[in-house]
């Protein structure tokens, strides 16, 4: 029994109001910034002097402020919710009012979620997710937390009576130190962080080109590294500096962000459920329920295999997908991985045979490799012929590369499980799927793949689709007509 009477409508806390304040100003800045950051640069170039203190100027920014304050206000007045025995109720809006009733047999989740702000006036968010939605269709966003975690229990009563008579024994399954998410940021793919790092950079390079040249320091840059139109070498090696500058950037980005995201991660495990949280800035529970599991992934790299660190990702069905990138867990070693397959899918990794895809899967890594190779060499067009010796490493690197995604890749199915690794050069995935989650079954075939008598395999679950790419196709057939029968045969709901 809860302390809390749900039965009675009810506004969530009086810091809602600041939540709502803070909530709307962050989306008014997010909307506008292009315009802010475009005034900004203007006011940079130009000569003039604005006098942000004139009437003209203070007026209107203290009737925004008011009128922000008013409208959260009436935001949190209007806002009522109540519990009763079958469904979730909710009031809510300003100008447009509007009355939301949830079966209580339709919540699939309920998220407890706190962000830097909430975290500094000690409340928490509720978001309640339902059967046939990819997006969350209601949150709380200023609860207590004991009241939070009594809603949850209530909300998700229906799927376990036994909640409602006795108190569910919590259990710490793993806990990740600092020092252990220092080492998953240290060894993640920081390949991903210099692309998003040297794309922001192209994207925003004439404006910073601009922004330099305003203040004076491009003359300081090339004295530094001494760019004349006569200097090859001197043009080399400055872009040579770059590169590693982003190199650094992208390195300490992956590192923050690992931390950052998954600071405190705890996993605790209800019976055959785990909760999930983490989080430094944007603190998170979730639950992973066991019945409304469907894909899980193991992956990790060389260097996270020789320090022993694999990580768990999991999908859920009608998950926000938004939400499904927070269900991974990191960190684990091989241990706790085995412990948890063996918990979701039992005796699914000694499968008797694993099977190989079509060697046509090299020609075709071969062929999208050779698109880099050839970007790199068309910069090289007026370079010094010694300069082309860089395709010797570059070239060394792809055929690796190549090589190890074709004997990572395979897949194994038995009578309950479809079990598919795939990787590359550094980093190796293998992924988990029970039959009985499978909702549907595609053959589809390329151009090329036609030609060659070959299919891919699309296996289509209520969260995440996993492929058996590049199969025969008389193989593909039989591995889709044997899906589709126990699917069928089977009486298993896939939820």
């Amino acid at each position: 029994m809860t302390a809390f009477n749900f039965e009675t409508p009810s506004r969530q806390s009086a810091k809602g109001i600041i939540v709502n304040l803070g909530v709307s100003t962050y989306r008014f800045i997010r909307g506008t910034i292009i315009i802010i950051g475009a005034f900004f640069i203007q006011y940079i170039r130009s000569d003039k002097v604005y006098d942000f203190t004139t009437p003209k100027v203070i007026i209107p920014a203290i009737g925004f402020i008011v009128f922000m304050i008013v409208l959260s206000i009436l935001r949190y007045r209007n806002f009522k919710f109540h519990v009763t025995t079958e469904h979730f109720v909710l009031k809510q809006g300003v100008f447009n009012k509007e009355e939301i009733s949830v079966a209580k047999s339709k919540i699939q989740n309920v998220l407890i979620k706190q962000n830097v702000l909430q975290q500094i006036i000690n409340v928490v968010s509720l978001a309640i997710e339902t059967a046939g939605d990819e997006k969350t269709e209601i949150e709380i966003t200023a609860l207590p937390r004991e009241k939070a975690n009594a809603l949850k229990e209530t909300l998700l009563s229906h799927q376990n009576i036994e909640r409602q008579e006795i108190e569910i024994e919590t259990e710490v399954f793993f806990k990740a130190s600092t020092k252990l998410l220092v080492l998953e940021g240290i060894t993640e793919n920081h390949l991903k962080s210099f692309v998003v790092i040297f794309a922001f950079i192209v994207g925003t390079y004439r404006d910073l080109k601009d922004f330099i040249e305003n203040l004076n320091i491009s003359n300081q840059i090339k004295s530094n590294f001494n760019l004349d139109d006569e200097s090859l070498m001197s043009l080399l090696l400055f872009n040579v500096s770059i590169v590693i500058v982003i190199l650094i950037l992208a390195f300490l980005y992956s590192l923050t962000k690992t931390v950052i995201q998954n600071f405190n991660l705890v996993v605790k495990q209800k019976k055959d459920d785990l909760e999930i949280s983490k989080g430094l800035f944007n603190k998170i529970n979730i639950g992973l329920i066991a019945s409304r599991l469907q894909t899980t992934t193991l992956t990790t790299n060389r260097f996270k295999r020789a320090l022993g660190l694999y990580q768990l990702k999991f999908t859920q069905a009608m998950m926000n997908k938004k939400q499904q990138l927070k269900f991974n867990i990191i960190g684990l070693n091989k241990i706790k991985v085995d412990e948890l397959l063996e918990r979701f899918y039992p005796k699914a990794l000694p499968l008797v045979e694993n099977h190989k895809p079509n060697s046509y899967i090299i020609y075709r890594v071969i062929i999208i490799s050779l698109i880099p190779l050839l970007i790199i060499n068309g910069f090289l067009i007026f370079a010094p012929p010694y300069l082309y010796l860089i395709n010797v490493p570059i070239v060394a690197l792809l055929a690796y590369n190549t090589y190890f995604t074709y004997k990572k890749l395979y897949y194994s199915i038995d009578d309950k499980y479809v079990v598919v690794g795939g990787g590359a050069l550094i980093n190796t995935t293998t992924s988990f799927l029970e039959i009985s989650k499978i909702q549907a079954v595609t053959l589809t075939q390329s151009i090329f793949q036609r030609r060659r008598g070959l299919a891919t395999v699309e296996m289509h679950s209520a969260s995440k689709d996993l492929n058996i790419p590049h199969i025969d196709m008389t193989t593909a057939l039989n591995i889709k007509n044997y899906l589709l029968y126990k699917i069928e045969s089977e009486d298993k709901d896939w939820m």
